[in-house]
C-alpha cells in the first residue's frame, strides 16, 4: 500500500493470550521491555509470523503471535539499530517491495478515528485524515517523514496518502526504519498495518488482520522502549544469542 511538513510531524524520529516458557534476556545491547518479533522462512517469502514478548524481571514471555504479510518480495536488510552483515542477504532501497530486516524502534501510531477515540492507545497518536501524507520522494528534504499537505505544497514529488479508501491503515504504527540519519533511497514509509489477505504481500510494510493489529496497539506502550525485531527465521537463530532475544517457539 503505497503512494509531504511543517506542521511536519518529526514522528518517523520519535519517537489473547497464550504464555510460553519465560526465557532469561542476558544481552545489553537490547534496551527494551517489549519486542515483537517477525520471522518469516526465507529472504523471498512474504508470509511469516509475528510473535510479542514482554521482558518480566529479566525473562521474556509471550504474550500473543499471529500471522503476518511482508513486503510481496519479502525481505532486505534495512538500516535499523544495529547494523548487520549478512552475506549474500538482499539490501532494502526505495520501491523494491521489501520489507526491511533488522531492529527497528517503534514510531507513532495512526489511524482514521479522532484522536479522542484513541486515547487506549499508550504511544503518539496521529490521525491519518485526508491531509496526512507520508513523503516518498527521496530528493525532499521530508523524505520518509509524515507531514500536512496543505503546509507544505511543493517540497516533494511523490507521497504516500495515509488516508485511504481502503482500511489498510485505518489502524497502524510507524515502523523507524531508516530514520535518525535518514539516507535518501534507503527506503521510506515503513508501517505495520492491516492486510488485504493472507496472501497478498505490501510494498515494504508488515501487515495483519484487523484484529491483531488492534491487539498490538492494545498491548504496546512507549515507556517501554518497545522494537520490532524483523528477519528469516534462521538468521534470527543466528542472532539470538548475540542480542539475548527471545527465543521462539515452532509455526
Amino acid at each position: 500500500m503505497k503512494k509531504t511538513t511543517c506542521f511536519l510531524i518529526p514522528f518517523a524520529l520519535t519517537c489473547m493470550f497464550s504464555t510460553a516458557r519465560a526465557q532469561t534476556a542476558t544481552s545489553t545491547k537490547i534496551n527494551s521491555k517489549q519486542i515483537m518479533v517477525v520471522v518469516s522462512n526465507g529472504w523471498d517469502n512474504l508470509q511469516g509470523k509475528l510473535y510479542a514478548f514482554n521482558r518480566i524481571h529479566g525473562h521474556w514471555v509471550l504474550k500473543f503471535s499471529n500471522a503476518i504479510v511482508l513486503g510481496s518480495k519479502g525481505l532486505g536488510v534495512g538500516d535499523g539499530i544495529e547494523p548487520f552483515t549478512l552475506p549474500g542477504a538482499p539490501i532494502k532501497h526505495e520501491g523494491d517491495k521489501k520489507s526491511p530486516a533488522g531492529i527497528f524502534t517503534i514510531g507513532t501510531a495512526f489511524g482514521y478515528a479522532d484522536k479522542k477515540d484513541a486515547t487506549w492507545i499508550k504511544d503518539h497518536y496521529v490521525r491519518a485524515s485526508d491531509t496526512l501524507i507520508c513523503v516518498d520522494d527521496s530528493k525532499s528534504a521530508y523524505y520518509n517523514t509524515l507531514a500536512r499537505k496543505d503546509t507544505v505544497k511543493s517540497a516533494y514529488d511523490s507521497f504516500e496518502e495515509m488516508h485511504l479508501k481502503k482500511d489498510y491503515y485505518k489502524w497502524g504504527l510507524f515502523i523507524n526504519h531508516n530514520s535518525g540519519k535518514i539516507v535518501p533511497g534507503d527506503g521510506s514509509c515503513i508501517f505495520m498495518h492491516i492486510w488485504g489477505n493472507v496472501s497478498e504481500g505490501t510494498d515494504g510494510c508488515t501487515a495483519m488482520t484487523e484484529r491483531n493489529i488492534l491487539r498490538v496497539l492494545h498491548w504496546i506502550n512507549a515507556k517501554d522502549n518497545p522494537l520490532l525485531v524483523q528477519l528469516p527465521r534462521a538468521e534470527y537463530r543466528k542472532l539470538r544469542k548475540v542480542y539475548g532475544l527471545p527465543r521462539l517457539m515452532k509455526f
